[in-house]
């Protein structure tokens, strides 16, 4: 299975809250009625961090499909078609996206029912240039995935979407290389470390690697799933 991953930002002028009602109640609909959607979520970030740790982005998008060809077949069709005309309703331009296998590092979890009213961590890796998209995703799901697990054992489940490797070819390319989601019971146990600014450097192990392979910062979003399609 693959999934299409968006990344969304509100139209200027328009609030969080208008943003995330229009998202959640006019444009899903639209997305939910694709033929061969198996899964759809909304990650919305949360409002009450955007003032010390605004989101680059704000709301994710996720759509699982069986394969490519049920991907293309969707995105033809027309209501994904009107989904499409529906976006400058309430997105900015741009965002960009890639479509992603799943890579279960701390497989637990495994319905969104399970998650509810989790918070959700989502990470956007560029990898460092020169670095071959193979070499990149070995590295990350053998070398750094693990040195993660480590660093934050409050993570309760720990996925990595790696892009798929033949969509590079495509126009546009994926906008990012990879898409870590990592979900923790609440804000008040989420490590706010994850989470850093320019100029921030830690010491850890994990910290250490992600520089020799991640383009830094790294863009993140702090959010709570809303389920569309279970």
């Amino acid at each position: 299975m693959i999934k299409l991953i968006g990344f969304l930002t509100r139209k200027p002028g328009m609030s969080i809250a208008d943003f995330q009602a229009y998202w959640r109640e006019v444009h899903a609909p639209m997305i939910a009625a694709s033929p061969g959607l198996r899964r759809y979520i909304q990650s919305h970030a949360c409002p009450e961090v955007y003032d010390e740790y605004p989101p680059a982005y704000d709301g994710v998008a996720e759509a699982w499909f069986d394969d490519l060809d049920a991907f293309n077949a969707a995105v033809a069709g027309p209501s994904w078609r009107a989904a499409i005309a529906d976006t400058g309703n309430f997105m900015a331009p741009g965002g960009g996206r890639l479509l992603a296998t799943e890579v279960p590092m701390i497989d637990t979890l495994h319905t969104p029912a399970e998650r509810r009213g989790m918070i959700k961590f989502i990470g956007l890796l560029t990898r460092r240039p020169g670095m071959e998209v193979r070499e990149f995703q070995d590295h990350w799901r053998n070398v750094h995935g693990p040195l993660v697990q480590a660093e934050f054992p409050e993570m309760q489940r720990y996925v990595q979407c790696h892009a798929i490797p033949e969509t590079y070819s495509l126009t546009p390319p994926p906008a990012f290389d990879g898409v870590p989601e990592a979900w923790f019971e609440n804000l008040d146990v989420f490590p706010w470390r994850m989470v850093r600014r320019r100029g921030e450097e830690l010491q850890t192990a994990a910290a250490q690697d992600s520089q020799s392979i991640f383009v830094q910062p790294i863009p993140s979003v702090v959010a709570r799933e809303v389920v569309i399609v279970e």
